[in-house]
């Protein structure tokens, strides 16, 4: 602004070098400057909360002169003051003082013990309003279409500022943080007096605390885990350490964070992007369904081959499986489709579903049931052909083949169904492809061929050959399950 008015800020600090600096802290909301004015005076300089710097004026400056500073002329700063802070601006009160040798002293900082250089005092009144500065920091391209998916995605977002409750307000409706309904602000300034119930309890409506501390951001953080929140807070400055430190997922910024604040953290954004956090919170909710889906799908083959031989023995039927075949079914469906569900590519909604009970298991009640299900479907397809076997030939190696056939190639078509708790092959909107899966299964299939192809295999298996018709047995059983447990799907 002095730059572009024209003055020479390097002049104007050799004539005035700086002698103390009185940053802003915690309970007071400005910080001072004190200058070399001539050999006999000095020069206080101030800047901050308007509403403070502005108690503490007893004057202004009106057409060159130094007149008291009204009621009224307050009045009309802290309207102008809001109406700027209304239209998202940053806003800072100015004020200064001469201190003339001989006049009294200026105590910069009254909490400190020593006392200021040039051992001066001053009554806050001598100070003279300067006027109020206006600093647009406009919202990234990006960000507001960013807490929109935070939102689809079911995370609430809760903004945390120094600014001026009527700048929060401003920005915070801007960005859309209710979710288009009734913006909820907390002004920050006599937080800690507040009971830890009342605040739990505000945390649960507000979107936006205005003015606020070091202090305050640990202590919002702690309420909202208290109201049974998972917390994740984004910081780059020191004075976000402690909140950071406490919150479940502290995220720092890499490029423009502090040491501290990276030190801290659990998760560090190299490019200073939120953007990134969307994919994060993408690719974390689709390896752990993939875990699900693995333990799912080993869950059901398994308990299908277990069904399969208890009914079977249950009935008198025989038992359609030997040892080395079930070996070879573990080995051949198992293995290699389980690991190919692990690398599941994301779900189309996998951002539209709400985020999991933390305390949630892996395999919850609910699956149980799934699962059950599922292997019956599985088993009954393999009795089915098994039956059908011994129907046509007896009991025997070709009844058993039709079972150990049927089994297998269902197991690892009921990869496909795993893939998925609730989109089937049916829907319209497909899935998108895993190759890891199709390779999976092709070559699964494709050495399932070549035990039949190959006598050795075929005799250490103890399966024989089968004909066209037994081929449309077995490959109807072993895609009949698949078919119910795609159309069962909610």
């Amino acid at each position: 602004m002095a730059i572009s008015a024209g003055v020479d800020i390097m002049e104007i600090r050799e004539r005035h070098p700086l002698i103390k600096i009185n940053h802003r802290s915690e309970n007071r909301n400005f910080m001072s400057t004190l200058h070399t004015l001539n050999p006999h005076g000095r020069f206080v300089a101030l800047k901050g909360s308007p509403t403070e710097v502005l108690s503490l004026c007893r004057w202004h400056i009106k057409d060159g002169e130094r007149t008291p500073l009204t009621d009224e002329r307050r009045l009309e700063i802290e309207i102008e003051n809001e109406r700027m802070a209304g239209d998202a601006l940053r806003v800072l009160g100015t004020a200064y003082a001469v201190i003339e040798q001989g006049q009294g002293s200026w105590v910069m900082d009254q909490n400190l013990d020593s006392p200021d250089p040039c051992n001066l005092t001053l009554d806050p009144q001598g100070l003279i309003w300067l006027g109020l500065v206006g600093m647009a920091d406009p919202i990234r391209n990006g960000v507001k279409g960013l807490i929109g998916d935070f939102h689809h995605a079911g995370i609430d977002t809760v903004m945390i500022t120094g600014d001026q409750s009527p700048t929060a307000y401003a920005i915070g409706k801007e960005l859309n943080l209710s979710r288009n309904g009734q913006i909820e602000i907390l002004d920050s300034t006599h937080l800690t007096d507040i009971d830890t119930d009342v605040m739990k309890a505000l945390c649960e409506r507000v979107h936006v605390f205005a003015r606020v501390s070091p202090a305050h951001k640990l202590k919002i953080v702690q309420s909202l885990q208290n109201a049974g929140r998972v917390v994740a807070m984004t910081g780059d400055g020191i004075n976000d350490g402690p909140a950071l430190k406490a919150a479940d997922i502290g995220i720092a910024m890499g490029h423009t964070g502090t040491d501290v604040a990276r030190e801290v953290a659990d998760v560090v954004l190299e490019d200073d992007n939120l953007e990134t956090m969307v994919i994060a919170i993408s690719q974390g909710r689709t390896i752990y369904n993939n875990i699900r889906k693995s333990v799912h799908f080993l869950l059901a083959t398994n308990l299908s081959e277990i069904m399969v031989m208890f009914t079977a023995i249950a009935g008198g039927i025989g038992q359609p499986l030997s040892a080395m075949q079930l070996l070879w079914i573990n080995l051949m469906s198992d293995i290699a489709p389980g690991l190919a569900l692990a690398l599941e590519p994301p779900e189309p909604d996998v951002l539209s579903r709400p985020p999991r009970n933390p305390d949630e298991p892996i395999v919850r009640k609910s699956d149980f049931k799934r699962i059950a299900f599922e292997s019956a479907a599985l088993s009954a397809g393999a009795l089915g052909a098994y039956g059908y076997g011994i129907m046509r030939y007896g009991m025997g190696a070709k009844a058993g083949t039709m079972a150990f056939m049927s089994l297998t190639t269902g197991q690892l078509l009921h990869a496909v169904s795993c893939r998925s708790e609730k989109h089937s092959i049916f829907d319209k909107e497909k899935l998108p492809p895993n190759k890891y899966l199709n390779i999976a299964l092709t070559g699964s299939l494709c050495l399932q061929a070549i035990a039949f192809a190959v006598p050795g295999l075929r005799g250490l298996l103890g399966i024989t050959p089968i004909n066209i018709l037994d081929g449309i047995v077995i490959g109807g059983s072993a895609v009949l399950p698949l078919l119910i447990n795609e159309g069962t799907k909610k």
